[in-house]
């Protein structure tokens, strides 16, 4: 074994797009042009890159898959003027008549090997195996014949579960996004068999508290144990669903982080590089008990190509890098984070001139309120940061995002109190101050006119007054109803034409402001808040809200908000007395908003059902609750399951 085995590496973050061929090959040839002039001799991209991870039921569509081939014909074409850098990429490849989730690598003009992934993710949010089929065949790999159609320079390709191996000796295996959370992970194959460097593609979503367990638990908790060189690529943005992909690339060498990648950043490419020892991997596997497995483990198959991925003997005295410290984010830090990052990237998607808020005063529209005023906070720091760079994420409607979040938020954000006689003041005030301090577009209006138009209707109809006196219940709660449906629509027409009086082209999104709690319960007017174009809430739970909404007070002290986090929740939809609001949700629900933090844990990702969640509050909440209560507690949150 030589010595000085010196490797110069890359991971790239992308924000791609589902379908956009186009966009997505300029973000990989951007990504790829950019490792080379760091140096890097590996280039490794996230999974499905090539036509976007969210297609859906587009992978049944053979032009999603031909158009991905062509995609890589011009990949495999630019690789020719980038030599010795082995680019790896993703894309869906249909072996006779099975299609497979793939990375292929690609390096001098040829492609290399195609890797189809083993395990598929069907939890959670994925259902990869509606496309996709897993490769069963370890350790097996087939000649897959090229379509000439396509004008590659070679006619077949190793297909199958195979590493590979430059011409200067440096091994490089491969792992796609959920192997790496299996229980045997491809890693330890490899390993045994002397990879030096693993390349895992990723297409991973944020959640609360997800990154630590993908990076530090999984990541370095792995190279710690097996060591080598771990390259970890994910996407960035939504990628035209509603999900949200944190991005965190990262390069990991025998359990300690040496490059990551912003999670929350904007921008649509982003790559860092780091030039690495492989004789520490040596060294560091001398250490553990690997040598007696290895000596047992079969012969893995790999492939040999023409390429160098070591450093020349004139870059020897180039500084190696060293160690980074991680980073955990608490989650009132992901929050400020997290929804802003996928509002930017929806609306600059979307193409629309802004969003609409209808701002009631309370936690939940405060909250969503506070995350588009962030997003104008990180879009406007990240361009004023960069003024000397290009990126299509400092730009909005033509132009480049201004210095100040304040005057950027009045651009973006319009929102409207929308009262009626069941209304407080107190509600009023806090949505003025609030909307004052972020700098929203903001109006108060009386929507009671429009509700009486819609009484005056049924009363033509049946000749009957409904009212709040009437003892029947399914009128009290047509009442409110009424009051919360007419905001939704008045919300769309609002959306479709105030700018119009603004003279500003375009239209606005509506934002949804419905938590998780009352969509748990069922404490929702259908067609009300918990209607829109999206929901930067839709999977925050109250209890989170509150301690993200007094976390940004504490930064930023925007007046309005300190009213509203003490404020007790209350939708304002029945009648007051003395000018006072009697009725509140916790009341109504039967259950309060930090119990339903509880049970909603409990039950996912708990995966409790009624018994099993009445079994785990007994010990909870026996100070305060005899098991008659506990048991009344359950069936409150259950029974809407069970209409």
């Amino acid at each position: 074994m030589p010595w000085n085995r010196r490797a110069n590496i890359a991971v790239c973050t992308v924000n791609q797009w589902a379908l956009d061929f186009k966009g997505n090959l300029e973000r990989i040839l951007k990504t790829s042009r950019e490792a080379f002039e760091k140096g890097a001799r590996i280039r490794l991209g996230p999974e499905l890159e090539i036509c976007g991870y969210g297609c859906a039921d587009h992978f049944f569509e053979l032009d999603t898959q031909n158009h991905s081939w062509e995609v890589l014909k011009v990949i495999v074409d630019e690789s020719k003027k980038l030599p010795n850098l082995l680019i790896i990429t993703g894309m869906p490849i249909r072996y006779e008549i099975t299609l497979y989730n793939c990375l292929v690598s690609v390096c001098n003009g040829k492609i290399i090997s195609i890797y189809p992934k083993s395990a598929l993710c069907d939890d959670d949010v994925y259902r990869e195996s509606r496309y996709f089929t897993s490769w069963k065949r370890k350790h097996e790999y087939v000649e897959y014949r090229l379509d000439a159609e396509f004008g590659f320079e070679q006619e077949t390709v190793p297909f199958g579960d195979v590493f590979v191996q430059s011409s200067d000796g440096v091994r490089v295996g491969f792992e796609l996004c959920e192997e790496l959370w299996t229980a045997k992970t491809k890693a330890v194959d490899l390993t045994l068999r002397a990879v030096d460097i693993i390349c895992n593609g990723s297409g991973s979503h944020h959640v609360l508290g997800k990154s630590h367990q993908r990076i530090n638990q999984l990541v370095l908790g792995q190279t710690q144990k097996l060591g080598g060189i771990y390259l970890y690529s994910n996407h960035r943005g939504c990628d035209g669903d509603r999900v949200y992909y944190d991005g965190m690339s990262s390069i990991v060498m025998n359990g300690k982080l040496y490059a990551q990648i912003n999670q929350f950043d904007i921008e649509d490419t982003c790559v860092v590089n780091s030039v690495l020892d492989l004789d520490e991997i040596v060294v560091f596997r001398n250490k553990q008990s690997l040598c007696e497995q290895s000596s047992r483990e079969p012969i893995i198959p790999f492939i040999r190509f023409d390429g160098r991925l070591l450093e020349s003997p004139q870059q020897l005295t180039a500084p190696l890098a060293k160690p980074i410290s991680t980073r955990q984010r608490t989650d009132d830090d992901e929050l400020c984070h997290a929804p802003p990052a996928w509002l930017w990237c929806y609306l600059r998607r979307s193409k629309m001139a802004g969003f609409f808020l209808p701002l009631s005063g309370g936690q939940d529209s405060a909250s969503v309120a506070v995350m588009v005023r962030l997003m104008c906070e990180k879009v406007c720091k990240a361009s004023r940061e960069n003024k000397d760079k290009e990126d299509p994420a400092y730009y909005f409607q033509g132009e480049r995002v201004p210095d100040d979040p304040a005057e950027f938020c009045s651009r973006v954000l319009y929102s409207v109190y929308m009262g009626t006689k069941n209304s407080s003041e107190e509600t009023k005030k806090a949505a003025e101050d609030l909307a004052k301090a972020i700098n929203s577009n903001h109006s108060s209006i009386v929507v009671d006119m429009a509700v009486d138009a819609l009484l005056g209707v049924f009363k033509m109809s049946f000749g009957l007054v409904l009212s709040f006196t009437n003892p029947d219940n399914r009128v009290i709660m047509a009442l409110q109803n009424i009051q919360a449906r007419i905001r939704m629509v008045l919300s769309y027409l609002y959306a479709q034409a105030s700018l119009v009086y603004y003279n500003r082209p375009g239209s606005l999104l509506v934002l949804a402001t419905s938590n998780v709690d009352e969509s748990l319960v069922g404490y929702v007017t259908k067609y009300d808040c918990s209607s829109g174009d999206l929901n930067p809430i839709g999977s925050i739970c109250k209890k989170d809200l509150r301690s993200f909404l007094k976390y940004v007070y504490e930064e930023y002290k925007w007046e309005g908000l300190e009213a509203i986090m003490n404020a007790v929740p209350t939708a304002e939809l029945r009648p007051l007395e003395d000018g006072k609001v009697v009725q509140t949700d916790e009341d109504e629900i039967g259950l309060t908003y930090d119990e339903l933090a509880v049970i909603g844990k409990l039950r996912r990702p708990g995966g409790c059902g009624p018994y099993a969640l009445f079994l785990k509050l007994l010990p909870l909440w026996s100070d305060k609750y005899t098991p008659r209560e506990v048991a009344e507690k359950v069936v409150l949150f259950e029974n809407p399951a069970a209409l």
